[in-house]
């Protein structure tokens, strides 16, 4: 990957976090014990990691071009898990704010 891909692809890990990724931090009810919170906390974390893979995999995707078709093959299958990943994480925490009362959504 060319140098300045690469200092872009880590401009969008580095970036500041969006107002999604602020509430998404902050899902945890009060009430909730430390352990719990901090579990939610992680689930959180690790959703918005899995964003930050995602955008990458679908900006490489974008320049399929500049890649041979097994480099593409495995960056789509990458991008598949990736979103596999991300909508279990966000059920798991929906269902987490819904045991504690907090609104999902």
């Amino acid at each position: 990957m060319p140098t300045n891909e690469c200092a872009r692809f880590r401009w969008e890990v580095d970036r500041p976090l969006d107002a999604d990724d602020a509430a998404l931090l902050q899902a945890d009810a009060p009430e909730q014990p430390a352990e719990e919170s901090v579990f939610g906390r992680a689930l959180s974390q690790n959703l918005i990691a899995e964003r930050f893979a995602i955008d990458a995999y679908r900006k490489i995707a974008e320049h399929g071009d500049k890649y041979d078709k097994a480099t593409m093959r495995l960056v789509k299958v990458a991008l598949a898990v990736e979103e596999e990943h991300a909508e279990i994480l966000s059920k798991i925490i929906e269902n987490l704010r819904h045991l504690h009362g907090a609104p999902a959504g």
